[in-house]
């Protein structure tokens, strides 16, 4: 099944110093792209952060589910296909590290990276450190909607789909 027209990009080819006849293959060869917007759940409690920080990742093109939880973050990831999780270490009912763990022990999401925050005096987080508990980074808190987007970016890459 075809995207809709809107996800729907002419291609457009910018080639430095290639021959101009590799150039007009290309555009021949090579109609549309689909450029399909990669999906992150931000699971956060505090509605506030929850909110400004997938408002930034909504602006900077990606698809965003939101949660609240740990244990809600855990049913949504079994039932959609995600690129990233972004989540927190403190969180009531099931905790970051926790629900961390969980997802790698599932085959369907096991592969999903996942990138945990943390606020500096979290007692929770005072032995988090890179690559800890599954998860692929561990961003510190406070941390503002440029650095949240400049995290998803350097471990999502767009996925595109030649139609």
């Amino acid at each position: 099944m075809c995207p809709p027209h809107s996800t729907l990009t002419r291609l457009s080819v910018v080639l430095e110093n290639r021959p101009s006849d590799t150039v007009q293959t290309i555009r021949q060869g090579v109609e549309y792209i689909a450029v399909a917007k990669p999906t992150i759940m931000f699971v956060e409690d505090d509605p506030e952060i929850l909110e400004t920080g997938a408002d930034a990742l909504r602006a900077a093109g990606f698809r965003v589910i939101e949660a609240t939880d740990g244990q809600r973050a855990l049913q949504e990831a079994i039932s959609r296909k995600l690129d990233l999780i972004i989540m927190d270490v403190s969180m009531p009912q099931v905790g970051g590290v926790e629900a961390c763990h969980c997802l790698k022990a599932m085959p369907k999401t096991q592969k999903v990276p996942v990138v945990l925050t943390a606020a500096k005096k979290d007692p929770a987080a005072k032995k988090l450190g890179e690559r800890m508990h599954g998860s692929v980074r561990v961003l510190r808190k406070p941390f503002t909607g440029e650095d949240l987007v400049s995290v998803a970016r350097s471990v999502v890459k767009p996925k595109s789909l030649l139609l």
